[in-house]
């Protein structure tokens, strides 16, 4: 899954396991710029939520840390 697949989910749509480490793969590769400002919230509460579920493969949470710091600012 990638990041526009993820925006284009209806309200409560389902990510599988495998989709969701696919979209942490394509989110840790992405900027703040990547992020439309309207889409940032939404990316946000992803990420705190798959960081919360111990969801993010340790070898991309350092870019995935510093992708909150960057949408949380």
């Amino acid at each position: 899954m990638k990041l526009q697949d993820f925006l284009s989910l209806e309200d409560g749509g389902y990510i599988s396991p495998d989709q969701a480490a696919a979209l942490n793969r394509d989110l840790s590769a992405k900027t703040l710029s990547d992020i439309a400002p309207d889409d940032r919230q939404n990316v946000l509460d992803y990420l705190l939520r798959a960081m919360e579920v111990n969801s993010v493969d340790h070898d991309i949470r350092g870019k995935i840390d510093a992708l909150i710091s960057d949408l949380q600012s």
